[in-house]
């Protein structure tokens, strides 16, 4: 009796058995339907899922290569852009930087309970002056130690994600003096192994600030200090020379590069790498340069008017230029002319980038004023057509530190760029993005559906400049 009491027992755990595993079969097959959405709803998930099962998932998970069996068979040629074994999900996760439990998905959907709550979160963890905790830069220089251990905790991507991103390398000026804890999670955001990156560090920072960013830079081979430091001035004409001395280093470098983007240490971006290369090449070989004719309260900056009858123009100190134009203002004798004028002007990177972009025969250039560009998005304290400083952000000389608030609005900007951001104020607002940038670049097919992005309507990207002629200078 006891004997057929047991037989039937084990009949009946082995026949549950057998039921629960083609229940998950059956489960499996529903998800991976032919129109790949069964991959996207899993990834979705990791990407919402609580932060704290996630950290301890996904990290494990990204000490090697992410193998997803499926990707192949779900994901149709047409939109297959990345080699996905070349990056792994969630690739921001590391030892290095705190990881916040937070819903980013939430907050970037613009969810506004989820936005108070995690803003609460930081006003009481913020000390007096409103600053939380971040790695010194003492810190920061001990991560780089062992730069391959480093960069493989890091995810720094070691192999392009496409041939057209390959084919595409761009070149990137940072121009920084503080936080290098701030700076390395830039450039992280913004790495590829074809792309190209001087940094310039201010000369007047301190001693453990220079070591720790000339140590970054040392562990990789496409990452450099620039060859001649300024001790920049704000507002003063060393800002201009920082990006200028780079741009001597950038011209003579192996690495063909198609545009240059300058940028500073408190800039974050809005759109992943293949995104940005899919804008500039819908500049169609011009430069992104805006500007217009000095309003009267700029006049008086001005002393002089710029050599060969230039006219001089006000306009933004960010760009993205042509390996053209950048040749042209390191050897052409206007640029270099014009570069002497500039040393008279104030604030003069908001003045001799455009005036350069103005001239007739500038390469890339455009000869009449606007204000269209997308390289970079800032909310200035007086432009009222745009959302205010919210979500408890603040001011600081005029320009929003965005906080987790302002996300709502900012992702869904056409912009490549975006400044300022804290890492000491709000670290939330960064890690968002990363994990948006990180989503999209494991889905670059997301990209199509971006509003205005690319931009293609802007008047100068279909200009024809005229014939060149002998200049009479």
């Amino acid at each position: 009796m006891k004997r057929r009491c047991v037989r039937t027992l084990f009949v009946v755990i082995f026949c549950l058995v057998i039921a629960w595993q083609l229940c998950l079969f059956i489960i499996n097959e529903s998800d991976l339907g032919s129109d790949g959405d069964g991959l996207h709803q899993r990834l979705h998930k990791i990407v919402i899922k609580p932060d704290e099962e996630r950290v301890t998932e996904e990290t494990n998970k990204n000490e090697e290569e992410v193998k997803d069996d499926h990707f192949d068979k779900v994901v149709p040629d047409k939109i297959r852009k990345i080699r996905p074994k070349a990056f792994p999900r969630n690739s921001f996760i590391s030892p290095f930087h705190k990881h916040w439990d937070v819903n980013c998905s939430e907050i970037l959907g613009g969810d506004n309970q989820i936005v108070r709550e995690t803003t609460t979160m930081l006003d009481q963890l913020r000390d007096k002056d409103g600053s939380l905790p971040i790695p010194t830069d003492e810190e920061i220089e001990k991560w780089m130690d062992d730069c391959r251990e480093f960069t493989g905790k890091r995810h720094y991507l070691e192999t392009p994600l496409s041939d057209e991103e390959e084919e595409y390398p761009v070149a990137f000026i940072i121009t920084t003096h503080k936080e290098v804890v701030q700076v390395e999670r830039l450039l992280r955001s913004i790495y590829q192994p074809q792309n190209i990156y001087c940094i310039h560090p201010d000369a007047k920072s301190p001693a453990a600030y220079q070591r720790a960013i000339r140590k970054l830079a040392s562990c990789f081979d496409n990452v450099f200090i620039a060859s001649k430091v300024e001790k920049v001035e704000y507002y003063g004409f060393t800002r201009l020379l920082a990006d200028i001395n780079c741009m001597a280093d950038l011209v003579q470098h192996h690495v063909k590069w198609k545009y240059v983007i300058n940028l500073c240490g408190q800039d974050f971006p809005l759109k992943t790498n293949l995104e940005i290369v899919h804008q500039l090449k819908a500049h169609n070989g011009h430069n992104d340069i805006n500007g217009i004719i000095p309003p009267p309260y700029i006049v008086p900056r001005i002393k002089y008017p710029p050599p060969y009858n230039l006219t001089a123009y006000f306009g933004n100190a960010y760009y993205a230029a042509t390996h053209e134009f950048v040749d042209f203002v390191i050897h052409d004798k206007i640029a270099i002319d014009s570069l002497k004028w500039a040393r008279d002007v104030w604030s003069p990177d908001e003045h001799y980038w455009v005036t350069l972009q103005r001239a007739l025969y500038t390469p890339g250039g455009y000869p009449n004023g606007t204000w269209d560009s997308n390289v970079r998005f800032i909310k200035w304290g007086d432009n009222r057509k745009i959302p205010k400083c919210r979500g408890k952000g603040k001011y600081v000389r005029a320009i929003c530190v965005f906080g987790v608030g302002y996300l709502e609005y900012l992702h869904r900007q056409p912009f490549l760029f975006a400044n300022k951001f804290y890492y000491s104020y709000d670290p939330i607002a960064i890690q968002c993005l990363e994990e948006m940038l990180d989503y999209r670049t494991w889905h670059p097919e997301l990209s199509d559906q971006l509003d205005d992005s690319p931009r293609k309507d802007y008047v100068w990207q279909s200009y024809v400049p005229p014939k060149k002629n002998d200049l009479q200078l």
